[in-house]
């Protein structure tokens, strides 16, 4: 070989190791666990956005960004995409997608999400099994300073495993990870776009509107819902905030007639419930035993607290808990779980890393919140750590107050339990040109409210116009609606969850094949009645209260979850107080049908078929014990 030709190759090389350092987006399959949800939504697409991990060093490692895109199916759709921050601490926002599409009453503009760095579909994924043991912890008898202390050694456990794997954890922060977004936005080719935030995904706001500054991107519109204001957001007293809005609903509850007479003193006797639970946890044995200490107790109520529609059953909660009638318990344990197991190293790392600066301010709240209220701590995670943390660094970019006067509508919830309003409120007066918004007794993100879709609707249209407050307004005299009666059975949550969430086949047979029988023998008897011809009363009667049972229990479930809330958990409306009388019909009925058919020998079409639909039934009434019995 010789030497130009050597020089040459040594050129191709370098050129195409350089290129291979270059920012470039990259469309794909989808990346999924379940693809299978997509399979009717062709206008899903998904990729991955390859990006320095370091912007100061764009020659050295380089890790994938994972986003999603669904295209607005409008016939001429707007230009100017919806940008979607994700909530939580760093928790992966990809799974969200769907979500977002059906509930965005926006449908003529694109919408974007993406994993933050080190999170979700997003790579590298760090400690990504840290939920999975943030869970075992929680599922232990441990109390608050043990719990703590365990949690925290599993952060400094996730740090040595970063360190080991040459990951600096400052590269995975709020000013990085929004950089990511402005480079995602400019390599989809868009021009302008519209930030949509709720709780920190409006700290995700307030870092791309400093990382665009020099970038072509204008940004046209901020939908910020229960905000995080970078440099004012302190934790320490979270457990207050949490009691606060507590109060807010107990004495609605004492103050509403039927309420307080259906829960009397319940402010009174919860709280005395919750100082004994300090020396006496509640243990739970259903399907998976649990023991619930004081802060996990308190931690499911304020989860719960996000969402407003769940104020109204919160009393049926509380009552639940003092009485240790915990059946509902089986219902939720997954949907925690769940919610748990998202926690990954980048939580953690958007956690503490962004707000450390403030790191005195939160330790003087925060302990004396333990003196004061020990009752009402909850699990936060990571605000222990937080505060007793030497390691951690803080990024002093994130100690500066975003200032802009970019058309923005600011929304807060009066009945947050995690964001306070005045934070809301620092954020209207650092956005200056902004429209603000309080909606009286909504919880944590406005946006999943009909008030919060119709503002960001009429907002988003109209950036320089204040949307109508109608409906702002409206909410000032609505009452809560209080859950104080129902057909209580805990049972039906899981027939509606294995039918209509995870269409268990087997259960959809049960249930469908007595109905169509049902259906057709009643019409049968009915048309033999008419032209006088033998008329069998006894088949008649059972078809007829088969298919009253199982529309009256499909009916009654479907209005229960309208209602929405927590009800579902404990039974079905009120109305449905029937059901049991009617089954217990059925099965009397249905014996009496076994017993005149063998002792006849009569084994027709018809009365093998009705014997049948009775005992299928029969299995879901006392599979899901929908009976007297």
């Amino acid at each position: 070989m010789n030497k130009y030709t050597f020089f040459f190759l040594i050129l191709i090389m370098t050129s195409y190791g350089y290129c291979q350092k270059q920012i470039y987006l990259e469309k794909t399959n989808c990346f999924f666990d379940d693809c299978d949800q997509f399979s009717d939504y062709p206008n899903v697409e998904f990729g991955y956005l390859y990006v320095p991990e370091d912007y100061n060093n764009p020659g050295g490692k380089y890790i994938k960004i994972a986003f999603s895109i669904v295209k607005s199916m409008a016939a001429n759709p707007k230009p100017d995409p919806i940008l979607i921050f994700g909530g939580g601490w760093g928790n992966p926002n990809l799974d969200n997608t769907l979500h977002y599409w059906r509930d965005m009453p926006v449908k003529n503009r694109d919408i974007i999400l993406y994993d933050y760095r080190g999170s979700g579909y997003s790579k590298p994924n760090l400690c990504p099994d840290l939920g999975k043991k943030q869970w075992n912890i929680i599922r232990q008898d441990y109390n608050y300073k043990i719990f703590t202390e365990k949690l925290n050694r599993q952060y400094y456990n996730c740090f040595d495993e970063l360190e080991q794997q040459g990951i600096d954890y400052r590269l995975y922060g709020t000013e990085i990870k929004t950089i990511d977004a402005v480079k995602l936005i400019e390599h989809m080719g868009y021009n302008e776009v519209n930030l949509f935030g709720i709780s920190n995904g409006t700290m995700g706001i307030q870092g791309f509107i400093r990382a665009s500054e020099n970038s072509a991107i204008k940004i046209r519109s901020i939908f910020s819902d229960s905000n995080v204001p970078m440099t004012e957001y302190l934790q320490g007293d979270l457990s207050l905030l949490y009691k606060q809005v507590l109060d807010n609903i107990l004495d609605d509850c004492a103050n509403n007639p039927e309420c307080e007479s259906t829960y009397p003193r319940l402010k009174e006797r919860f709280y005395n419930f919750l100082r004994g639970s300090l020396k006496n946890p509640v243990t739970y044995q259903g399907e998976k035993e649990f023991v619930f200490n004081t802060h996990e107790i308190n931690s499911s109520f304020h989860q719960l607290l996000y969402n407003s529609s769940n104020h109204k059953d919160l009393p049926l909660l509380l009552e639940a808990f003092i009485t240790n009638d915990l059946t509902f318990i089986d219902a939720l344990y997954d949907r925690f779980e769940n919610l748990v197991k998202e926690g990954n190293g980048t939580s953690i790392i958007n956690y503490v890393y962004d707000w450390k600066a403030r790191q005195k301010e939160v330790i003087k709240q925060y302990k004396q919140t333990q003196e004061d209220s020990p009752e009402f701590m909850w699990a936060d995670f990571y605000l222990d750590f937080y505060s007793t943390d030497t390691k951690v660094s803080y990024n002093p970019r994130d100690t500066i107050p975003v200032i802009s006067d970019i058309p923005a509508i600011v929304l807060a919830g009066t009945y947050d339990p995690i964001t306070s309003v005045e934070y809301s409120r620092i954020m209207h007066r650092r956005y200056s040109n902004s429209y603000y918004f309080e909606l009286a007794k909504v919880g944590h993100g406005v946006f999943m409210t009909s008030c919060g879709k119709a503002l960001l609707k009429a907002f988003i249209e109209q950036p320089d116009k204040r949307p109508s407050d109608e409906c702002v307004n409206a909410l000032e005299s609505k009452t809560i609606n209080f859950t104080t009666s129902l057909y209580k059975n805990s049972k039906v949550n899981r027939l509606i969850q294995e039918v209509g969430l995870q269409r268990n086949g087997l259960w959809i047979i049960l249930l469908l094949l007595p109905l169509l029988f049902s259906f057709i023998l009643s019409i049968k008897e009915i048309i033999n009645l008419f032209r006088k011809k033998e008329f069998n009363a006894l088949n008649f009667s059972q078809s007829l209260f088969i298919l009253i049972f199982l529309i009256g229990l499909s009916y009654f479930s479907f209005e229960t979850i309208q209602l929405g809330g927590l009800t579902l958990l404990f039974g079905l409306v009120d109305s449905a107080w029937w059901l049991p009388w009617c089954s217990s019909i059925i099965l009397i009925l249905g014996l009496f049908i076994i017993y005149r058919m063998i002792s006849s020998s009569n084994f027709s079409l018809w009365n093998v078929g009705v014997t049948v639909s009775s005992i299928l039934v029969g299995i879901t009434i006392f599979t899901f014990k929908i009976n007297l019995f």
